[in-house]
């Protein structure tokens, strides 16, 4: 490495770049989330869930709404990263198997591609880490050049 390169893992720019990534997605969630207790009540939501046939929408509608403003929150937080980017995946398929994906894919017509766009952005940010400006940074120490941590705060 060139002395004046800062490694990958110490680049303020990419702890920038992914604080506005985890920003963004987790804003997105947290305002589809509350959405479903507020817009207009959660019984609507459980109403629409049961007629997209999705299974126990008593239960379902609220953990989803749950879901999404607590996993948003993470994200912006920088907070489990990993794990949440997994659930909201699975959640996102989720929406994609029981409401879009007989409506093509653009979202306009009701397609999946708004979910599958979410979908890449969480891979991409389980893959890439929460980034130093995070609470996973803080407690699990800092990061090699390579990438990965070197010591877990207790």
């Amino acid at each position: 490495m060139h002395a004046t390169q800062t490694p990958y893992a110490q680049n303020p720019l990419r702890a920038l770049l992914l604080l506005a990534c985890r920003t963004v997605l987790g804003v997105v969630f947290i305002a589809h989330g509350w959405s479903k207790f507020t817009d207009p009540t959660i019984q609507a939501t459980i109403k629409q869930f049961a007629a997209w046939k999705i299974p126990f929408p008593d239960i379902t509608a609220p953990l989803v709404g749950a879901l999404e403003v607590l996993g948003g929150a993470c994200l912006v937080l920088g907070a489990y990263t990993w794990v949440v980017c997994v659930l909201l995946s699975l959640e996102m398929a989720g929406a994609i198997w029981f409401i879009h994906r007989h409506n093509g894919l653009l979202v306009g017509r009701g397609g999946w591609e708004y979910c599958a766009s979410l979908i890449a952005g969480l891979i991409s940010l389980s893959i890439a880490s929460a980034g130093q400006f995070s609470y996973d940074a803080w407690a699990n120490g800092p990061e090699e050049p390579s990438g990965r941590s070197r010591s877990r705060r207790r």
